[in-house]
């Protein structure tokens, strides 16, 4: 099974309580309830334990899992069937019947216990939907819920309990909430504004360590505020790249907002010149406040000179957007030779015609290379 879980899905550890029960050895009085993404499911068809073991109802798959499910009565089978492969489970049976629908690749794994069918539904160990999905299915402290976090292998619609992120100072009122989860990515967000929820067709990776922000803050000026979403797209060495969206709620209307490393190489042009043994470094920044700025790199020009350095400034490798005291920022470097980090751009975005547009640019030298800025 580990190779239908490798073509299929990745694994998604799901932190749970310590004192939680545990799944394999709840013994319930009452009927189990079952929860996917946080909302109740299936409300007629109730886990149970039989032997130790936890089973659910098989029918919970397709509630957010890529699956088809097909009962052959004749044969008394159940198959799953996925783009990549065919699953037969047989009620009384452990074995599970896997072939590939692209290949003839086939073979046999076992359950750790038997299929059961009960009031015409098949019943699955609760452990065999965690190797089909990867989805860990968890009992709640109460014993009295099962619940599944779908994970990687998401592809349900429904609007999970947890938002994704909510708006400092503002926790009733804005929430953004994932839509469509397609293996390591998010395809599709929910704004919720004061009740009204609207879907955008956003596209984000999932970075547990780098989960999107929400700010809810007048950022064009118009006495009303906007709801502003930062999503981090990547991180790597010297390299974080993020994105920004701005929504009118009343409208649910997205401004259009310049990419910042896009606004500053436009309003920002640079040489790299050698003079004779130093490296100088010009900057020229238009925007409401045009400046100039020169640093001279001493004795770098044995460095490689500009074979290293080369003709012009890297701009955009590292760039984070905020919202401070009403106004939309951006930071996007400035980089020479490899990547070497020489100072910031500093955006401060306005309202424009048909939408955000640049407004001050302004050069921060990093602290190791201020002493280098010509007076």
């Amino acid at each position: 099974m580990k190779k239908i879980l490798a073509a299929s899905a990745l694994a998604l550890l799901i932190a749970g309580c310590a004192a939680a029960p545990d799944i394999d050895t709840i013994s319930a009085d009452a009927p189990l309830t079952l929860t996917i993404d946080g909302q109740a499911v299936l409300p007629q068809l109730h886990p149970f334990t039989s032997a130790g073991l936890l089973y659910v109802p098989a029918r919970a798959l397709p509630e957010y899992y890529p699956v088809e499910l097909k009962w052959n009565n004749t044969l008394k089978k159940l198959t799953l069937t996925t783009n990549s492969s065919q699953t037969a489970l047989t009620p009384g049976s452990a074995a599970m019947q896997v072939s590939y629908t692209q290949t003839d690749g086939s073979y046999e794994d076992v359950q750790e216990g038997p299929a059961l069918l009960r009031g015409g539904h098949v019943y699955i160990p609760a452990r065999t939907v965690e190797q089909l999905t990867g989805a860990e299915p968890k009992m709640s402290a109460s014993g009295k819920e099962v619940s599944f976090m779908s994970g990687d292998v998401s592809t349900t619609v429904r609007i999970p309990k947890e938002p994704l992120a909510v708006a400092a100072g503002n926790a009733s009122k804005v929430k953004l909430f994932s839509s469509l989860k397609d293996g390591g990515t998010y395809k599709g967000f929910i704004l919720d504004v004061n009740g009204r929820k609207h879907s955008f067709a956003w596209e984000a990776p999932r970075l547990v360590s780098y989960p999107p922000e929400l700010i809810y803050a007048d950022v064009d000026n118009d006495g009303k505020p906007e709801a502003t979403v930062i999503f981090t797209l990547g991180t790597g060495t010297g390299v974080v790249q993020q994105e920004v969206h701005v929504v009118k709620p009343e409208q649910w209307k997205e401004l259009a907002v310049p990419a910042a490393e896009k606004a500053a190489n436009a309003a920002v042009s640079s040489t790299i010149s050698l003079d004779p043994n130093d490296v100088l470094v010009r900057l020229e920044l238009a925007g409401a406040s045009p400046s100039k700025v020169t640093l001279r790199l001493p004795g770098r020009a044995g460095d490689g000179g500009l074979n290293y350095f080369g003709t012009k400034a890297g701009i955009g490798a590292v760039t984070y957007y905020n919202v401070e005291n009403g106004q939309l920022k951006a930071e996007t470097s400035v980089n020479v030779g490899m990547q070497e980090s020489i100072g910031t751009l500093k955006l401060i975005y306005k309202p424009g015609s048909t939408g955000m547009v640049l407004d001050t640019i302004t050069f921060e030298p990093d602290d190791t290379t201020k002493q280098y800025v010509e007076k």
